[in-house]
């Protein structure tokens, strides 16, 4: 990982003494792999019997799977090199697909498959066909493939980490309540809200169209009727919403939350353009919220500078903060806060 002093410093003012155990813990997965069980369409305990997963003890929809490592996987003498993003997928058990693979020095089917610094993620068999170019047949951790199954393809699950699952519950749905999804590509938070409550108003925005297809997708698969719409929610009343009840945010943030991190790179210009980027967010939701209407803004990443000094506004109240921590949690880095307006 490649941060530079001012990142170094902004995670020592979280972290302090435990930042080196912080950055350690992000190179693996969590210790549990979660999916949210979609109840307009199941029963949890029935798809936690049916698919051998684990019921949370927090969140009653939350299933999971707990996830083992290994401490390292021995090369092969052919190997198939993959960019960051690629080795974090295949390290918990995704396939590799040619948009991932940076170079393959290989004269045999059995390879090894690498990330930056070297790292083996996975032993697989070079298949090379269409865009699958290697069937990855030992992982460096051993996550089941729930994309895969058939409770998946039928909409009973949705794979969302533990963290990202109490956003819904911290918006709290009610009947009737006119709530803005302004960021909710993929879908996660938005289907969430649509199975705890099904008679608010939800509507859902993302900015590119590509995005707000991905959203529909889901949306479709888990078979929710969700009005969603393809727009830059940094200027929402431009649509000429307003009296909006709440509005949930979670805004493109540094993502230094995110478990396994084998490779990033982060830098102070980076973390500046995120913060100006994200308080906009709030001026958006400051205009078309009611008084006395409420913020969620949520990110998966850490800093004081994306999180707490992004919500202290004078115009908003907090009501409700919460923080997720790898050595305290055992998940990902993740942040929460609830707002409301003033006035």
């Amino acid at each position: 990982m490649e941060f530079d002093q001012f990142v170094i410093d902004e995670l020592r003012r979280v972290y302090g003494p435990d930042l080196q155990d912080f950055l350690e813990l992000i190179k693996r997965p969590p210790e549990r792999f979660y999916m949210r069980v979609n109840t307009a369409l199941a029963d949890p305990e029935r798809v936690a019997r049916k698919i051998g997963a684990i019921l949370d003890e927090d969140l009653e929809e939350a299933l999971y799977f707990p996830v083992h490592c290994r401490d390292s996987l021995e090369p092969t003498g052919d190997v198939v090199m993959v960019d960051g993003p690629t080795a974090e997928s295949v390290m918990q058990g995704a396939n590799v697909y040619k948009p991932g693979i940076k170079e393959i020095r290989a004269k045999s089917r059995r390879v090894s498959v690498v990330g930056p610094g070297g790292v083996v993620v996975a032993h697989g068999e070079l298949v090379m066909s269409g865009g699958l170019m290697v069937k990855v047949t030992e992982p460096l951790c051993d996550v089941p493939a729930v994309r895969e199954s058939r409770p998946f393809s039928q909409g009973l699950l949705f794979v969302q980490g533990k963290p990202s699952q109490f956003v819904a519950h911290v918006v709290d749905p009610r009947p009737g309540e006119l709530i803005v999804d302004a960021t909710a590509a993929p879908g996660g938070k938005l289907s969430h809200l649509a199975q705890l409550e099904p008679r608010a108003k939800l509507v859902g925005f993302d900015r590119t169209q590509s995005k707000v297809s991905k959203l529909r997708e889901n949306l479709s698969r888990l078979h929710l009727d969700v009005p969603v719409y393809r727009f830059d929610s940094r200027y929402l009343w431009e649509s000429g919403l307003k009296d909006v009840d709440k509005i949930l945010i979670d805004p493109p943030c540094s993502a230094l939350g995110l478990r396994p991190k084998l490779y990033d790179h982060k830098d102070k210009e980076h973390i500046i353009r995120l913060r100006n980027y994200q308080l906009q967010f709030l001026e958006a939701a400051h205009r078309i919220l009611r008084p006395g209407g409420e913020l969620i803004y949520s990110t998966c990443t850490v800093t004081l500078l994306e999180n707490e000094e992004v919500i202290n506004d004078p115009r908003f109240e907090l009501q409700h903060l919460i923080r997720f921590h790898p050595q305290v949690n055992g998940t990902g880095g993740f942040f929460i806060a609830k707002l409301k307006k003033r006035g």
